[in-house]
């Protein structure tokens, strides 16, 4: 077995005992099956009121949930991506880079004939194998939730369009794991390691967005894009400089696609690929510049 899967390996069963990850899984497998909640509660509501309505009225009305997707109940799933899912890459992503540097056990691993690629191959594959996992779990909650709710199981072509959204939040989750394993690499110290890649997600996630699609004041936080705007020249130029690196937005554009929200604006999801696999592409290049001497550098607490 070469030296790549051996790392990977032991990579997802330590990850999968560290609690901090434990926990952030809970909490991210809570918000999916929430996300299912607040659609059904949704859903039951709405269709209370037509029902009402149509009672008291005595005659036909358009169902109001015509047309729409059978994925529309797990669209808030896409922001609990957004926040908790790239929370938890960034924390697998230090944990994998400071584990073995922590128990001082790097000398004794760039002792053997190791490869420097190799080692960092092994560590990001056995943490996006634990990722995958997770997401798998996560896919398979909202599969049977949105059934639940609608009362019959998804048909082959939404199955289809669910897989490949958990697909597309994989690739998303990548960089920031990534983020997150060469701050560790690098870091002298285990809550900078921690706190940079944090810092930077606040960043991604806030800051680009508000400058760069603040003219849609609306569309900060939401999956899809909203109508308001603004001419403002300042962020009309934002826009052209940062959407290309906006990651989050990207994500929940192709996101909304993928679902068949209705209000999804463009049904092309190219440029959204196109950017978040140069984002990956990028962050890849950036742990393939990380050097045994920082892997072999004491860790600090």
């Amino acid at each position: 077995m070469s030296d790549v899967m051996v790392i990977a390996q032991r990579e997802a069963r330590s990850t999968g005992r560290e609690r901090s990850a434990l926990a952030l899984l809970v909490v991210f497998l809570g918000m999916a099956l929430l996300s299912a909640a607040i659609g059904w509660s949704s859903h039951h509501t709405v269709m209370n009121v037509y029902n009402e309505t149509m009672r008291e009225m005595g005659t036909s009305i358009p169902n109001p949930f015509g047309g729409v997707s059978a994925l529309d109940t797990v669209r808030n799933t896409t922001i609990y991506i957004v926040l908790i899912g790239a929370l938890l890459a960034i924390v697998v992503g230090v944990r994998a880079s400071v584990r073995d540097r922590k128990a001082g056990v790097t000398d004794l691993i760039f002792s053997r004939p190791v490869k420097l690629s190799s080692y960092l191959a092994g560590k990001l594959l056995g943490a996006q194998v634990w990722m995958a996992v997770v997401l798998v779990v996560a896919g398979v909650g909202s599969w049977f939730s949105v059934w639940v709710v609608l009362g019959k199981p998804l048909s082959a072509a939404d199955t289809a369009a669910l897989v490949g959204f958990y697909a597309l939040a994989w690739l998303f989750l990548l960089p920031f794991c990534v983020l997150g394993m060469v701050s560790g690499a690098r870091s002298r110290h285990e809550s900078t390691a921690l706190l940079a890649p944090i810092l930077i997600w606040v960043a991604i996630t806030f800051a680009v967005p508000q400058l760069g699609t603040a003219q849609n004041p609306t569309a900060l936080m939401n999956p899809t894009p909203a109508v308001a705007s603004t001419n403002d020249l300042f962020f009309h130029a934002n826009k052209v400089v940062l959407q290309p690196v906006s990651v989050t937005e990207h994500f929940k554009h192709a996101s909304a696609v993928l679902l068949g929200l209705r209000d999804a604006g463009s049904s092309s999801v190219t440029g959204d690929l196109l950017s978040l696999g140069l984002i990956a592409l990028f962050s890849l290049g950036a742990l393939a510049l990380v050097t045994r001497s920082s892997m072999r550098r004491p860790l600090y607490e």
